[in-house]
């Protein structure tokens, strides 16, 4: 059997973790299964499997395999598709990772379009505050918010978003209104440890750049967190625009120091240098692309 099949053969005993599992899914017999790995390993020179009587396991060497090995069957099975019919939709697996709080708030719309614009493909998406290696994680496609330093991979910008300091109105009541960016240094401020200097807050006074070092009342990994915290009353919080704008505009919650403009971060689509753009990509960037640029003005609030 040629190596795709193999590898097919391979995902399905990974995924599954039983040889007869496998070949259910498959609709062949376990031998014919683990004849096929057997071949894959000789080809490879390496061990995928741990097999016995009762488990099977992945090996160090198939856990590092298993991604790629998954991204070269799925990349096939999309190719195939497109040569049986090149002007039919895009088909595969696609995986996405995205920011958890903007990925719930502000992502789930363009999934939702994708899904019924795309019904030979099938999506799954990760939401994580955490940045996942897009190789070893068989990544497809990443969502990142705020500045970018891997090289290795390429951008499209999708849109922007800004830092916001904000604090409920009773408390600007008791402990008052901050009127520059040093006064930050007397009030219980709230961080959000996710962000590369969660005590170091940056603002704008026209071409002049303002950096303040702030103290915790608070330590949170998340923006979501720190909203809630906000809004409990416990400090002054600076989180993106798009996670409170709506807490603005009801006000709940109530913007400081907007003489001084917060940091923008770009919202981007990041994808592998030296991978072609699949069609089943590439419509999602630009469906996600739409959406956040249909959202409300964020850097209007």
């Amino acid at each position: 059997m040629d190596s795709i099949g193999q590898m097919r053969f391979f995902a399905a005993v990974a995924a599954t973790m039983s040889f007869s599992k496998a070949a259910e899914r498959l609709g062949t017999s376990a031998q014919n299964v683990s004849k096929n790995i057997r071949a894959l390993e000789d080809e490879l020179g390496v061990l995928l499997l741990n097999r016995t009587t009762r488990v099977v396991t992945l090996t160090e060497s198939g856990r590092a395999f298993l991604p790629r090995c998954n991204r070269l069957v799925e990349d096939y099975d999309e190719l195939r598709a497109v040569m049986r019919d090149e002007g039919g939709s895009p088909a595969g697996n696609l995986v996405v990772t995205a920011p958890l709080t903007f990925g719930e708030t502000h992502l789930l719309g363009a999934v939702e379009k994708y899904l019924a614009a795309n019904p030979r493909v099938t999506l799954d998406l990760r939401l994580t505050d955490q940045h996942l290696s897009l190789i070893d994680e068989g990544i497809d496609l990443s969502i990142r918010i705020g500045r970018l330093q891997d090289s290795t991979l390429i951008a499209r910008r999708l849109g922007e978003t800004r830092l916001i300091a904000c604090a409920t109105p009773s408390y600007l009541q008791a402990r008052g209104v901050p009127e520059h960016p040093r006064d930050l240094a007397g009030h219980r401020c709230i961080f959000d440890t996710n962000r590369r200097t969660p005590g170091q807050w940056i603002f704008r006074d026209g071409a002049e750049t303002l950096t303040v070092t702030v103290n915790h009342r608070v330590r949170v990994n998340g923006a979501s967190a720190v909203r809630q915290l906000i809004l409990s009353g416990e400090g002054i919080g600076i989180v993106p625009s798009y996670i409170v704008d709506e807490d603005i505009r009801r006000g709940d919650l109530k913007p400081v120091l907007e003489s001084y403009e917060g940091e923008r971060l770009p919202i981007s689509a990041l994808y592998l240098a030296n991978r072609h753009l699949s069609r089943k990509v590439r419509a999602f960037i630009e469906i996600a692309e739409a959406e956040i640029k249909a959202c409300p003005d964020w850097n209007a609030v």
